[in-house]
């Protein structure tokens, strides 16, 4: 016989740690609920970290105000059993509320809006919601009406909307204010005459990227960023308070048939880029009028856009109601089939724009919005890749 060698101080703690991520696996998978439109939802204290809240097919009548909490590895999911039949969530108020929340992911729902919108995410005594994330979302109106806001974020912090789609409002499509770290990819809005705005920038927003998505179809503006709701926060004699919003970033979006594609009023530090810009109605740009004690515009910059226009349908290139607004215009590509020449008729450019591109006709294919001429292809959406490639 051999003696047992003793174990060693290494083997012991592989060991121990292999015992523990055994014990650790089950509890990490979570737990599922699986709602009928009749159950109850769960309570709070009831979902812990990586539990999954499945909906059966049906509608969800007044579901309650969400606040539930889970983590960046085990975040609570709240989704339809199967994604091609969606449950659908009507409210009175709110189709959907989540108050507070931490770490939820919400996806492949519909919701009926009801008297105040589609979505409601916004912040509870303990502080703002913090990364909350709308997927394959689907806002609609009750029949016979118009959704007034489609999405409401207000106090927020990493929230994401991806791929979600919002169809006729009236006062905003997408509504942001009291937030940081907001991120919208591959979002599609339709509106129509009645559509004030697409989405909509209040004030204390600082960190917001629009990417890939579609606006399509807005009696008023595209994006319209700074638009205080409130008197500016209090600051030191001879100072100003800080924009709106600022650190804003619009890039690879199409927006199309819409009367002002951007609007800027109290707001700071915002790239509009490669974005194909189609029919735009009253203005290809706006500097709107601030309320007192607001900032100007500063930082704006707006480049490398296709903007495809018609002679009798754009009024002017630029409204400017803010003498001392700042507004910085790099090379863009604008073009009109019927005459290009029709540029001075609107009054041309700003005297400090960059030289721009008018003799260019981008060969935009119908419905698709993608430039068929090789000298027009770093203009618009199809410009840049989705993402900018790794350093060497």
């Amino acid at each position: 016989m051999h003696p047992r060698r003793p174990t060693s101080p290494t083997q012991a703690l592989r060991t121990l740690i292999l015992s523990a991520m055994l014990l650790w696996v089950p509890a990490a998978m979570g737990v599922d609920h699986v709602l009928a439109p009749t159950d109850t939802w769960p309570e709070s204290s009831a979902v812990a970290p990586g539990d999954r809240i499945y909906l059966t097919p049906g509608f969800y009548k007044e579901p309650p105000a969400l606040s539930y909490t889970g983590t960046e590895a085990l975040p609570i999911t709240i989704a339809s059993v199967d994604a091609s039949q969606p449950a659908t969530l009507v409210g009175d108020v709110w189709g959907l509320t989540i108050r507070g929340g931490r770490h939820i992911k919400v996806s492949t729902l519909m919701v009926l809006s009801g008297q105040a919108g589609g979505i409601k995410v916004d912040r509870d005594e303990a502080g703002p919601s913090r990364s909350i994330t709308l997927e394959n979302i689907y806002v609609v109106p009750r029949p016979g009406s118009l959704t007034k806001v489609g999405i409401d974020l207000d106090g927020v912090e990493g929230t994401r909307i991806i791929r979600a789609k919002v169809d006729l409002w009236s006062r905003a499509a997408v509504q942001i204010r009291d937030a940081r770290d907001v991120e919208i990819r591959r979002l599609t809005i339709r509106g129509d005459k009645n559509a004030s705005i697409g989405v909509r920038v209040n004030d204390a927003v600082d960190g917001l990227r629009i990417l890939d998505s579609s606006l399509l179809t807005i009696g008023g503006s595209g994006v319209a960023i700074g638009m205080v709701t409130s008197p500016p926060p209090a600051s030191p004699p001879d100072a100003l308070p800080p924009p709106a919003a600022r650190h804003v970033r619009i890039e690879r979006c199409i927006i199309e048939r819409v009367a002002i594609p951007f609007t800027f009023a109290s707001a700071a530090d915002v790239l509009c880029s490669h974005c194909t810009i189609v029919e735009p109605g009253s203005a290809a740009f706006e500097l709107r009028l601030v309320r007192d004690g607001w900032p100007s515009a500063s930082g704006i910059q707006i480049q490398d856009n296709l903007i495809w226009w018609t002679v009798n349908g754009l009024k002017q290139f630029v409204i400017d109601d803010q003498p001392d607004g700042e507004f910085q215009m790099g090379p863009n590509l604008w073009w009109a089939a019927e005459m290009p020449a029709a540029i001075e008729w609107l009054g041309g450019f700003p005297s400090n724009a960059a030289p721009q591109v008018v003799d260019v006709d981008p060969g935009l294919i119908p419905r698709t919005t993608r430039a068929t001429n090789p000298a027009a292809r770093r203009f618009g959406h199809q410009g840049v890749p989705d993402e900018p490639p790794s350093a060497p």
